[in-house]
């Protein structure tokens, strides 16, 4: 009687586990979110890749609102980047509506574009490869849609489920929102209608003001990118081109929280100012336009932020353009590996599935400015102070008086020099090496291309360690992208590399002293200290 009892009590308690993990099942959003954190949390330390989302059985993208105090003791974000964030993780907007409600609207409401023939390269679009079929089938659908601008729409029938549920969509709009930087008129939200049995029955994306005029919005986003990946014409390796893109997009981007649709790609190449989230997506779609992989990586660093992964011959690298834009700029966060970031970035949502970033072979291949760089203004001819450039935030004050004097000073060593000492001769002591090169305005050089293949030509023209020589540029607003190009350090490929490589030389210290002339030109005087 007694084993009779028992037999039945665990019969009895078996069957109400079933039906509390149905129950749980059938709500899944609360069971999900309880397990995200760990399931990514182990997914990242065991460096799972590849791995197939299925409905219910691993975490939807939900982004954790705190993170637990143990994570957050074992970061330590730098002082100088710990402000550099700015993500909004995916927001979701769900209705309960009745079941025949629900019925009615999937009888009625058109599925808009399909999708159904796109094609989308996984090495490319990694999201897409994490789904699972109806999940894919969604996430084209919503790609189409959102390229026709189609706001509302009933999601697709799966052909192996029963219906798509809440983690099916949150999971497919996510992907879609990280592959795909282009489609910067999609906001990174959405809405949804749901059934008492979680069942979908209508999607609702949200669209931004670009959408008022997507054809003149998409004009000036092709022509920004351009310009950028223009600047790579002439490299042959894809790690060339990726840290001219990288060198570029952050001399061009500034950081700002307050930037309108700050986490699109949109912001960051057409207002030039952006957060996190800008930047990250610009860069993951310039390196798209140059057949490089590279992927949009979501996280945390203290707060909610965005990096990214790219590929190269040998294996991936993280790579966060954000935080290289500093004054100076960096490459303190360019081309790590996970251990690199293991103190500072840890990957959240559907980025856990990502693979390790575990390159090597061009790791720290790029050296930060030395320290003893000194770029400064000054102005000698009355003692009064120049008036600031408001918009300038490089500290570049530009003096417009006539004789006033603006001194740039640079150093610009190969990788085989440790270190080297920067001279500021004494401006009377200049022995003039004239460079005559006509440029487009008016005589005078009015481009840093011109002025690069100028500076080259004076150098390759010396001789002995000390060279100097003049050169008369347009105005003050060629000698401001000139002042910026020694600030960021742009002059070092564009003339001061190959002029090194050409002599056999092992350093070049170079000095520049800007006097304005009367008739609104600027006599740039250079002295270049050779070792």
């Amino acid at each position: 009687m007694r084993l009779g009892e028992k037999l039945l009590y665990g019969v009895g308690g078996v069957l109400a586990s079933a039906l509390l993990t149905i129950a749980l099942c059938h709500y899944d959003n609360g069971l999900a979110k309880a397990d995200a954190e760990e399931n990514a949390a182990a997914a990242s330390k065991s460096g799972l890749t590849g791995v197939t989302i299925t409905s219910g059985s691993l975490p939807a993208a939900e982004a954790p609102s705190e993170k637990d105090e143990e994570d957050e003791s074992t970061l330590h974000i730098p002082g100088k980047v710990a402000s550099l964030n700015g993500y909004i993780p995916v927001k979701s907007t769900g209705t309960e509506i009745t079941q025949d409600k629900a019925d009615e609207i999937l009888s009625t409401l058109s599925a808009g574009k399909t999708g159904a023939k796109l094609k989308f390269d996984e090495d490319i679009y990694p999201y897409y490869g994490m789904l699972e079929e109806p999940q894919k089938a969604l996430y084209k659908q919503i790609y189409a849609n959102s390229q026709a601008q189609i706001k509302n729409f009933a999601p697709v029938k799966p052909e192996n489920a029963e219906y798509i549920n809440s983690i099916d969509v949150k999971n497919a709009f996510t992907a879609v929102v990280n592959d795909h930087p282009e489609l910067f008129w999609m906001d990174t939200e959405y809405k949804y209608k749901y059934s008492p049995k979680g069942q979908v029955a209508e999607l609702t994306l949200v669209f931004n003001t670009t959408t008022n005029d997507l054809a003149s919005a998409k004009s000036r986003f092709d022509e920004a990118a351009k310009l950028i990946t223009d600047q790579t014409y002439g490299l042959y390796t894809d790690y060339d081109k990726e840290r001219k893109v990288h060198d570029e997009l952050i001399k061009r981007t500034k950081y700002d929280a307050n930037a309108p649709m700050n986490q699109s790609a949109y912001s960051a190449l057409v207002y030039g100012r952006t957060v996190c989230s800008g930047y990250s997506r610009a860069y993951q779609y310039l390196l798209q336009q140059l057949d490089i992989p590279c992927y949009y990586v979501t996280g945390y660093t203290g707060e909610n932020h965005a990096w990214n992964m790219v590929k190269l011959d040998d294996g991936f690298y993280n790579v966060d353009s954000t935080w290289d834009d500093t004054s100076p700029n960096t490459y303190d966060y360019f081309n790590c590996s996970d251990a690199d970031y293991a103190d500072t970035h840890v990957r959240t949502d559907l980025s856990v599935y990502l693979p390790l970033c575990d390159g090597n072979k061009y790791r720290g291949l790029e050296v930060n400015p030395p320290a003893n760089v000194v770029i400064s203004d000054t102005d000698t001819d009355t003692g009064t102070d120049a008036d600031e450039d408001e918009e300038d935030d490089d500290n570049h004050n530009n003096n417009t008086s006539s004789g006033s004097n603006t001194t740039t000073t640079t150093t610009t060593t190969t990788t085989t020099t440790t270190t080297t000492t920067t001279v500021t001769p004494d401006k009377d002591s200049y022995i003039s090496v004239r460079t005559v090169r006509w440029g487009s305005d008016g005589g005078y050089i009015a481009d840093l291309d011109d002025y690069y293949i100028a500076c080259f030509e004076a150098l390759m023209a010396g001789e002995g360690n000390n060279i100097s020589f003049n050169i008369i540029v347009s105005g003050e607003d060629t000698w401001d992208d000139i002042y910026d190009a020694y600030d960021n350090g742009d002059v070092q490929e564009g003339f001061i590399e190959r002029y090194l490589v050409e002599k056999h030389k092992r350093s070049c210290d170079v000095n520049v002293n800007a006097v304005p002339q009367s008739n609104g030109t600027y006599l740039l005087q250079h002295t270049a200290v050779i070792n």
